[in-house]
């Protein structure tokens, strides 16, 4: 950590010769998904929401509604086991 690095790649790059390079080590093979795993996949809750949702929350005020918490230390009434 004395001496800066030669070079500092770009995170929002892809360094690659051709894009033929990329599916070398992105993709997996030999895996088949079936039916189950389709509806699995289907079934999970994966927590992603898409942005212009989370603008619309934000902007029409809902998060506000949604995210109450009670005074620091404690749970807000809804989380609150004991109330």
């Amino acid at each position: 950590g004395l001496v800066p690095p030669p070079f500092v790649p770009d995170p929002q790059r892809v360094y690659a010769k051709d894009l033929e390079d990329v599916g070398a080590f992105s993709t997996v093979k030999g895996v088949e998904l079936d039916a189950g795993d389709t509806a699995l996949c289907d079934a999970f809750a994966s927590g992603t929401v898409p942005i212009p949702w989370q603008e619309e929350l934000i902007e029409t005020g809902v998060f506000e509604e949604l995210n109450v918490w009670g005074a620091p230390g404690t749970l807000p009434p809804d989380l609150d086991p004991t109330s």
